[in-house]
């Protein structure tokens, strides 16, 4: 694991209809917050797109395209998808008591 890297992925399995299965492994002692994003997200369902990975845990996260009217033109696909991850406090924290000046404003 690299310096900054938070999560290690691996490609579980590869299914049709088309979707694949893909594991996030939480290798700190951290909680890691994590978000799923897609290029076209009407094409693809991510679940869960995103959670809080506990310290030293795996998570499943399921991509599957939906079903579509045709095939692209050139037959390639040239979908991306975007992984974030940050550090959290605890695996569930108040907002409020980070920034109490934003209670006040409310």
């Amino acid at each position: 694991m690299t310096t900054g890297e938070l999560l290690s992925t691996i490609l579980k399995s590869f299914n049709f209809p088309i979707s694949c299965s893909l594991n996030l492994s939480n290798k700190t002692n951290n909680y890691v917050a994590f978000k799923v994003k897609t290029k076209n997200p009407r094409k693809y369902c991510v679940k869960p797109n995103n959670g809080v990975g506990l310290p030293w845990s795996t998570c499943n996260v399921t991509v599957a395209m939906q079903a579509q009217k045709e095939a692209p033109l050139d037959m390639q696909c040239k979908d991306k998808f975007l992984l974030q991850s940050v550090v959290t406090i605890s695996f569930y924290f108040n907002v409020w008591s980070l920034v109490p000046e934003l209670q006040q404003r409310i």
